[in-house]
């Protein structure tokens, strides 16, 4: 794991103004504040991606390497520190994997141009689901940026005792990057989450979720649409929206629907932050990096170290995977996997079991969004290109969210039905179906 092409704007230049000033310490607020205008950029090589998904975590913008380039060699993967006979299971276990992984998505002989399409497959199982059953050992490289005072986040990952173990490496190198006072000053501020405080409180919502109902409205204002409304009238008219509210009286619920409807058309889309929901969702590992990638939903997530633990949890198993000649290898490696991490659960800790996840595992989400970031990511999420599980669940939000507005959602949906599909070439050929 390496970092490269390091690069930062007004970095030198605050240190070198906090060595003029005598500025030895600095309260969090002080530091941000001084932080933010500074510009940060740079790559993660050869991290994996248990330490990806965390680093995404912080919603900032992280470009990541597709798992379609995945390295199918011992060179492919990063381990803990392991006792010579565990290392020898775990390398065993992963390149079972690897091999699996690219059995399944093998492809027939002969050339194509453009994605690969299922008939390319020598037995119909895309790249997409094949890996469903890479851990997250195997390694992947990230781009980064990020305003200077996100910085503080990033160096309070990299130093959460939880994942010290998996960072230390990271954290290192970024620090020998900083100028020293900067690079102290940046640590003097780690805080720590109650992580048991805070999971009591969401056991309740988590415990509603289950394969079978992986979609939930949690929680939702009275009336979307009359939330968005106080929006439109605030921003057009001069008098308070409230009073506007009065004055239409039993009349009000339809009269705010007709303005969203009316401001929405004329392209006024930040209005519709108004609007808020909180749904529970429960996704595999594969789609919950989907969901990150939107950076815009503020998210709870049950510990990773849960499916450590939970050996009976049913994994996601792709359609094309489970009628394949493939489906019992594949279920007997996960079983076999499940079994080892928690055997170096109760060895080492939680840290290195983390490690021999599987993308097929299923993780439990609460998410709070606005609709303006809702009909953005289903308009994406509902295109017959999108990877078909995370598909799934946003055809399942969409029909839930369209029961509290039919107006407010009405344009999240792909670009094909109000228009041109913005596939181009990648198309999926079948507009008027859709």
């Amino acid at each position: 794991m390496k970092i490269e092409n390091f690069e930062a704007t007004g970095l030198e230049k605050l240190a070198k103004w906090l060595q003029a000033n005598n500025s030895n310490s600095l309260s969090e607020p002080d530091l941000r504040e001084l932080l933010k205008t500074v510009n940060i950029s740079f790559v993660m090589e050869e991290l994996n991606r248990l330490q990806s998904t965390l680093i995404c975590e912080l919603k900032d913008s992280y470009v990541q390497q597709s798992q379609r380039y995945v390295t199918v060699t011992d060179q492919g993967y990063v381990l803990p520190q392991l006792e010579a006979t565990d290392r020898l299971n775990a390398e065993n276990l992963i390149n079972r994997t690897l091999a699996l992984y690219q059995q399944m998505s093998q492809m027939k002989q002969g050339e194509f141009k453009g994605r690969p399409k299922l008939e390319n497959y020598e037995y119909g199982i895309p790249i997409e689901d094949a890996r469903y059953i890479l851990p997250l050992a195997v390694k992947t490289n990230v781009c980064v940026a990020l305003a200077g005072d996100k910085l503080i986040d990033f160096v309070n990952l990299l130093n959460k005792p939880d994942y010290r173990l998996i960072f230390s490496d990271l954290l290192g190198q970024l620090l020998k990057l900083l100028p020293s006072n900067i690079a102290e000053l940046v640590q003097q501020h780690y805080q720590q989450v109650d992580n048991n405080l805070v999971g009591q409180y969401y056991a309740a919502y988590l415990q509603l979720l289950s394969p079978e109902n992986n979609l939930i409205l949690l929680e939702t204002f009275s009336d979307l649409d009359m939330k968005v409304g106080f929006g439109a009238l605030t921003s057009t008219m001069q008098q308070p929206p409230s009073a506007a509210i009065t004055r239409w009286g039993a009349e009000a619920p339809q009269k705010a629907q007709g303005v969203v409807e009316r401001v929405l058309s004329y392209g006024h889309d930040s209005i519709a932050e108004q609007a808020r929901v909180t749904v529970g969702m429960m996704c595999s590992l594969v789609t919950y990096h989907q969901q990150l990638r939107h950076r815009l939903t503020a998210n709870y997530r049950e510990p990773l170290e849960s499916l450590v633990t939970d050996l009976q949890r049913a994994v996601k198993i792709p359609s094309t995977i489970a009628t394949s000649p493939f489906a019992e290898e594949f279920l007997q490696l996960v079983a076999e996997i499940k079994t080892f991490r928690a055997q170096l659960l109760q060895k080492y800790d939680k840290a290195t079991a983390l490690f021999f996840l599987l993308n097929c595992e299923q993780l439990k989400i609460v998410m709070s969004t606005n609709a303006r970031a809702d009909i953005s990511m289903l308009a994406d999420r509902t295109c017959r290109n999108a990877q078909w599980e995370i598909r799934e669940l946003a055809i399942k939000k969409l029909i839930c969210l369209r029961k509290l507005s039919p107006v407010l959602y009405e344009k999240a949906l792909p670009s094909c039905v109000w228009g041109k599909c913005r596939e181009g070439k990648l198309t999926c050929g079948v507009v008027l179906q859709v």
